[in-house]
This record gives C-alpha cells, structure tokens and sequence, in this order.
C-alpha cells in the first residue's frame, strides 16, 4: 500500500481508498473529529470513475470478513491517533516518505484553474505538500489542491 497526498490510499498506482477528517473546535481547545473512509472492496467495472482504481479483494486476496476488517481499520485509526497526539505531524513525515506513491515523481498540482508541475518531495511537518519546481521547494496546504501523476 501507499499513500497520495492528501487522504488517498493507493496499491499499483491505483486509488484504493480515501480518507476524510473533518475537524471542529477552538485554538487551544479539545478539537472533535469525524474520520471516514472509502474502501474500494469488490466494486464492479465502470467507465464513471475518472481515474485508475482498484479493489481490495485483488489487493488482498486472502481478505478477512468485513466485521475483521471493519476491527483493524478502527484499531490502526486509533493507534494513528494516538501517535499523533503524542508525536504530531513530525511523528508521521519520514514514514509518509517510505510510503508515498508519488514521491520523487514529477507531478502536477492543481489549484483551482492554476496548474504547477514539479517534483513530489514529501510533506513536512504541517502536513503539506512538497513540491520542487525551477524556483525550489514550496509547501502546499489546504483549499482546493489536486495532486495528479504529470502526463
């Protein structure tokens, strides 16, 4: 498995999950979140899905029933969530870059009608997007972002 910015999950760089957090509370306060997720399981063929996808049953196909592996995504989200109560996003940094899909892969990022092209760096510590250009590396966070592989 490996990971697209900002909340994709991917396996043979094909989308096989997405993951959304919506977060509310005041600077300084308890924070509450909202965590879903997608999981492309044994979705039929469709021409509707605009980009490459994939299943979990060809992923994985030795997959639990769905009440185990309903078990081990909470159990991982939890686990996750701890760390990162303990650690923040610098906990996460180097491990995103052991598994990020698009690292080191010339990109293009999407930004509203605006189109940057560069190099995938990682992210850093505030969980932003890393993109090398001709003018350096520049972090990229939030609003409508897109991250595509470049053509």
């Amino acid at each position: 498995m490996r990971v697209k910015w900002p909340n994709d999950l991917y396996w043979q760089d094909r989308k096989l999950a997405g993951i959304l957090v919506e977060m509310t509370g005041q600077a300084g306060d308890a924070a509450h979140l909202v965590i879903g997720m997608g999981l492309n399981i044994a979705m039929p063929e469709t021409q509707e899905v605009d980009q490459r996808w994939a299943n979990l049953k060809d992923a994985c196909p030795s997959m639990p029933d769905k009440n185990t592996l309903a078990a081990a995504l909470i159990n991982g989200v939890i686990e996750a969530l701890k760390q990162y109560e303990e650690t923040g996003m610098t906990g996460f940094v180097e491990r995103w870059k052991r598994f990020d899909n698009f690292y080191g892969r010339p990109v293009k990022l999407l930004l509203g009608e605006r189109v940057v092209m560069g190099i995938a760096r990682g992210i850093n510590e505030q969980g932003a997007l890393l993109l090398e250009t001709e003018a350096g590396i520049t972090p990229y966070l939030g609003g409508e972002i897109s991250l595509r592989a470049a053509d």
